[in-house]
């Protein structure tokens, strides 16, 4: 398995895979990001992919030195892209030049191509050595031969402090590469690409490499000493030592398994595990399929063997962890703590792409330690470099860097974390983004912890794999001291100091410090004199204005600048401030909040560079706060004011048809407000008293109402009326006690509510906050909390008639299966029921009516024929089974109908039975079943049920009643979960009486004497009548002249015949009117 330096979007996915990120916003704090300097390469050489900062002593020189591992071939190579380090001076111009070395290739026994030289590269510090390595370096065996093969056992370079290679010294030069002559293979030293990772130790004493392919690609590290003279460093040779033994080379003894790529990063420092002693620390991407970290040490003196003290195991599956490690003391506690990235550490729920763990040493007993998680954006493989870049800011406690390449859409980023006395302060201080100078990539290399620009701050590089690398300047840090003064101390209200006003002086002295003693320059600061800054928060007018400002200034504020010459060096100001008339606020002391900043200016330039300005430490308060106070009337003698106040209510309602307002009942300890159409109004009770308290100042009550309920108005006999202001909703309102509330004062009102948006579904109880505030010391301030429970009465209320409400039956008694029309069932009736509803909701109901069907003994009693409802919606009642259930009965013509019922009255005689009576319920001995109408609009619907009483069923077993009382009930049903709704008047009882028409024959009929009787007292009463007719002469026949009229009358001649041409022409013979009889032969004598 080969290993291509670090993994990247562009190189050798065999460990891992490649991720984007989100865009993420940028922090400033004090790596300047207005001068960086901008290093290009050659296109596509890898230019940035490692970095170390450099500093030669003699002649004295800063650098950068940049590796570019792809970089081509120098002249005297025979391979194309061998790769290649470069020195960039700390200008503003790209001059970057390639360091001569390596310059030769035997090419019998080696191939450098794509050796990947600059893989790495370390300084020793100043005046230093440098190392660097080409892990892809290869050695040729049996060359020309069937057994010709390569060995990749890469190979690194030690130079000197001025970049050269000293050839009197055996450190210098390419000799460092222990993987060559040993045994070959993957299984042990043929694939070791030794110097993928290489560092110093602290102490100067040893070099260390990563070999992440040897045993198997287990890997293993390894501890040169750097110095062979006793002279150069004061101690005795030693080493080497080697995970694994450098004499028994037992791939057994590495603590890791295959595939884990131990040294793919390293580290080092004193004070890790214990107290002395170097503590290597190498990471292991790869172990266990997660990664690990392993702190490793020396045996002894007199063994080559590296022995495991602790492992640190990753915590997530393919997470990377180990893939870059650093050492660096956070807490500033002398003990050494250890970053550990995890570039593709991965939480799908969370978007979290990269984590950095930190562990904060606790003197070595690492068993104790969780580590604290750095989590980077999704996609970001943040972590991926992880760097001390040394205490930036000079706070005292060092600094790390975490690099974040597919950030912000594959630009980059890099998140500057702080030190602290806690460990570790989790909010980036600083965000550099490589959108903003056109690099992608950017953040997959870094270095730090060196003074490039001699301004007494370490600065940070970091590198991309787009050929380029970026260098941040820190600027230097500085914090402003403000000394106020404020005469006089405190406000008389009663003393006018000047004129028909109050005025006090506020004298502020400024000062500045830096964090390194050697910066002393000139600055000019701006400074702002602020009053009341509270309470403009709170959208309040400020109680005081200064004078003698300028126009564009605003009452509350004092603007200006100054000069500070020096470090410690003092300029101070003085400001008239006045004192506002009517102020309410007189309690409350008046804060005076004094900033400054740093102007910028331009600065000059140095070593080619431009001065960097420097910046506020932001870690301090922008701002001291000064306070002038009151002298307080009616408070103790030592000017505080404590109050007393106390708070008393009540809820009252009141219906709309008195004016007085009454307690709300009260059940279990919790009033209860009974909601209805006509009660809708509530009232809170308040008494609120200061009795045997100083003076309350600002004294209020503040109302908080819920949605339920808004704030109508107040009522009060107080003199002055109390004052209530409400926010536009009504759902809070604020009252004004007194500026001051005496003492021994009491007050009471009333708090109108509105009631009109609770809401019957949902509604169970009401809740009103009460909070008394004063600016006077009070105990007992925290809002009180009123509750109530809710009945909601509903107006739905149900009403029906019965249309005949008497009806009678008689008759014979006739089958079932006989009866061909309704008509022959028996009498119409017709129920009819209304809903009423004057308060509408969005409550849904249905109507219940207990029918009776049958008697006992399941015989019909009412049969119902039709169901017709009129409403807002059409309404089916149901079961329909139950309506007109024998469907072979027809619905009778109206004719037929008078016919057949005048026909049963012939036949009927009244009923001469004795007085009893029964009431049928469906509670009682009867059968009935339940229709069910739901009602899509609970007003103005009506139900009418079109019903025929069973005749047969009454003669059968009533007919011995007087009358019988039929009841049907009618009940609303509400649809909803709630229990607090209730209704008006939920059901109606409608009451038919059915009376028999005939006696039956019952009981053996009539007895025969009753008829004997009846006949002979109709024969007494005939005779008596003719008798009395008899003797009024009814009976007596009239004569004929009695009767016939008489006339008198004048005799006429009768008429003789004329004759005509033998022809007997006769007048036309009439009757007279008056006579009244006719006879032609009648005499006229």
């Amino acid at each position: 398995m080969l290993l291509q330096g670090r993994p990247s979007a562009l190189h050798v996915a065999l460990l891992f895979y490649n991720f984007f990120l989100e865009p993420s916003a940028v922090l400033a704090f004090n790596l300047d990001t207005s001068h960086v300097i901008k290093k290009d390469g050659e296109p596509g050489s890898l230019f940035g992919f490692s970095l170390a900062m450099h500093r030669q002593l003699n002649p004295d020189k800063r650098m950068l030195l940049i590796g570019a591992p792809r970089a081509r071939a120098l002249g005297k190579q025979t391979a194309n892209i061998t790769g290649g380090l470069y020195q960039c001076e700390i200008t503003q111009s790209s001059d970057c030049e390639r360091i001569v070395f390596d310059n030769e290739e035997n090419v019998l026994t080696e191939n450098k191509e794509n050796q990947w030289m600059g893989v790495t590269v370390q300084s020793q510090g100043p005046g230093g050595k440098i190392v660097t390595c080409a892990h892809r370096y290869q050695r040729r065996l049996f060359v020309n031969s069937p057994q010709e093969s390569l060995d990749i056992t890469g190979r690194c370079y030690v130079l000197s402090q001025d970049l050269t290679i000293d050839l009197s010294s055996d450190e210098d030069g390419g000799n460092w590469n222990f993987c060559e002559g040993r045994a070959r293979g993957h299984e042990m030293f043929g694939s070791c690409q030794q110097g993928l990772a290489a560092t110093f130790t602290k102490d100067y004493h040893y070099v260390v490499f990563g070999a992440p392919g040897a045993y198997n690609w287990k890997g293993i590290v390894r501890v040169e000493q750097k110095n062979n003279t006793l002279l150069e460093m004061g101690v005795y040779d030693d080493g080497p030592y080697e995970v694994g033994d450098e004499n028994l080379l037992n791939p057994e003894l590495v603590p890791l398994p295959a595939n884990s790529y131990l040294g793919f990063s390293l580290d080092s420092g004193h004070r890790i595990t214990r107290s002395r002693g170097l503590t290597v620390v190498a990471g292991a991407p790869r172990a266990n399929h997660s990664g690990a970290v392993v702190l490793l040490k020396k045996e002894n003196d007199v063994s080559n063997r590296l022995l495991v003290e602790h492992i640190l195991h990753g915590p997530g599956l393919a997470s990377s962890f180990g893939y870059d490690v650093a050492v660096v003391d956070l807490n500033n506690d002398g003990w050494q703590d250890i970053v550990v990235g995890a570039p593709q550490f991965y939480m799908k729920n969370r978007d979290i792409g990269g984590a950095v763990y930190v562990y904060i040493n606790q003197a070595g007993r690492w068993e104790r330690i969780t580590p604290i998680r750095l989590n980077g954006t999704k996609d970001s493989m943040f972590g991926i470099a992880v760097e001390n870049i040394g205490d930036i800011n000079q706070d005292s406690y060092e600094d790390i860097a975490i690099g974040a390449p597919y950030d912000d859409g594959g630009a980059g980023n890099v998140y500057i974390y702080h030190g602290s006395a806690q460990g570790i302060k989790t909010s980036p201080a600083q965000i550099l983004s490589g959108k903003a100078h056109n690099v992608r990539l950017f953040g997959y290399s870094l270095a730090g912890n060196m003074d490039l620009d001699s301004n007494s701050y370490p600065d940070v590089a970091v590198g991309s794999l787009s050929d380029t690398a970026l260098i941040y300047r820190a600027r230097p840090v500085i914090s402003i001291r403000r000394d106020v003064k404020i005469s006089p101390q405190e406000i008389d209200l009663t003393i006018k100091t000047c004129g028909d006003s109050i005025c006090f002086t506020v004298e502020a002295c400024f000062t500045y410090k830096a964090n390194t003693a050697s910066y002393n320059q000139r600055l000019t600061i701006s400074y702002s004199v602020e009053a009341d800054g509270d309470r403009r928060k709170q959208a309040l007018s400020s109680r005081v204005m200064f004078l003698n400002k300028s126009r564009t200034e605003t009452d509350y504020q004092f603007n200006g600048t100054l000069d500070l010459r020096a470090q410690k060096q003092e300029t101070c100001i003085k400001i008239k401030a006045k004192l506002k008339d009517n102020i309410k606020d007189k309690m409350n002391s008046i804060p005076i909040e004094v900033s400054a900043e740093i102007v910028g200016k331009r600065q000059k330039t140095r070593n080619g560079l431009p001065q960097l300005m420097p910046i506020l430490d932001s870690s301090l308060p922008s701002k001291d706060v000064t306070e002038v106070n009151f002298v307080k009337e009616g408070c103790g003698s030592d000017h505080i004011c404590r109050s007393n106040l106390k708070m008393d209510y009540q809820l009252y309602y009141k219906p709309n048809s008195q004016d007085a307002y009454t307690p709300l009942p009260i059940k279990r300890n919790i009033p209860v407000f009974h909601l209805s159409y006509d009660r809708k109004d509530l009232a809170l009770q308040v008494t609120v008293s200061n009795m045997n308290g100083d003076d309350a100042y600002e004294a209020k009550l503040v109302g908080t109402f819920r949605d339920t309920l808004s704030y109508s108005g107040v009522r009060s006999n107080q003199t002055p009326p109390i004052i209530f202001t409400a926010n536009q909703n009504g759902s809070q309102a604020e009252c004004e006690l007194g500026n001051p509330f005496k003492r021994d004062s009491k007050t009471t009102f009333y708090i109108i509510l509105n009631t009109v948006d609770i809401n019957p579904t949902t509604t169970t109880e009401i809740d009103i906050d009460l909070q008394l505030q004063t600016t006077s010391e009070q105990e007992n301030t925290a809002p009180v909390k009123i509750k109530a429970k809710v009945i909601i009465e509903l107006p739905l209320s149900v009403t029906g008639e019965a249309k005949p409400n008497q009806v009678s039956f008689g008759g014979v008694v006739k089958g079932e299966s006989a009866m061909k029309t309704e008509d022959e069932i028996g009498s119409l009736i017709t129920y009819t029921f209304r809903i009423n509803n004057s308060w509408k909701s969005s409550v849904t109901a249905s109507l219940h009516i207990k029918w009776p069907k049958w008697n006992k003994d399941g015989k019909w009693l009412l049969y119902l024929v039709k169901v017709t409802a009129s409403g807002p919606q059409d309404i089916l009642c149901s079961p329909e089974s139950e309506i007109n259930s024998l469907k072979h009965i027809q619905e009778s013509s109206a004719s037929r109908t008078k016919r057949e019922i005048g026909e049963r009255k012939t036949v009927v005689r009244k009923s001469l039975l004795s007085g009893k009576n029964k009431v049928l319920t469906c509670d009682g001995d009867i059968k009935c079943v339940v229709l069910k109408c739901p009602l899509q609009g609970l007003d103005g619907t009506v139900v009418e049920l079109r019903s025929r009483l069973w005749n047969s069923t009454f003669i059968e077993d009533y007919a011995s009643l007087s009358h019988l009382l039929i009841v049907v009930r009618a009940s609303l049903v509400l649809h909803t979960q709630a229990k607090n709704i209730i209704l008006k008047t939920p059901d109606t009882d409608v009451t038919v009486t059915v009376s028999p028409e005939s006696a039956v024959a019952q009981h053996g009929g009539v007895p025969w004497w009753i008829i004997l009787v009846a006949v002979l007292a109709g024969v007494l009463i005939l005779a008596l009548l003719v008798f009395l007719l008899w003797k009024c002469g009814f009976f007596k026949r009239s004569k004929r002249e009695d009767s016939v009229p008489r006339y008198h009358a004048v005799r006429i001649r009768k008429e003789t015949p004329e004759y005509k041409d033998g022809n007997v022409k006769l007048d036309p013979l009439e009757k007279k009117q008056w006579m009244t009889t006719w006879v032609d032969n009648e005499s006229y004598s």
